[in-house]
């Protein structure tokens, strides 16, 4: 099972997003499960996670999230046209190609 974690400000405008990853998967037989925590729960989580995949809201924190996660895990951006049609789809394919 790979773990997808998003991250945004407080973690509800990926929540809905999660919730359309997850029931893809379960429709596609797909082994990930993804989650979402707000950017200020990050050091306590990020290790739970194959993947980090940061919301476009603050995508401006990709440097930091990088530094603070010290590279154990690989972090993206989520394309904001993806997150605006919440095409869970493309999220999910894009956080499997980022995973060794």
């Amino acid at each position: 099972m790979k773990e997808i974690l998003l991250v945004c400000n407080e973690g509800m405008s990926t929540g809905f997003l999660c919730n359309k990853m997850n029931e893809l998967a379960k429709k596609q037989g797909l082994a990930i499960h993804a989650w979402a925590i707000p950017e200020s729960a990050l050091e306590g989580r990020y290790h739970e996670a194959d993947v980090i995949m940061v919301g476009p809201q603050i995508g401006y924190l990709l440097d930091s999230i990088r530094t603070r996660t010290q590279g154990t895990v690989p972090v993206a951006a989520i394309r904001p046209v993806d997150f605006g049609r919440v095409n869970a789809l493309a999220v999910i394919e894009h956080a499997l190609s980022l995973i060794s």
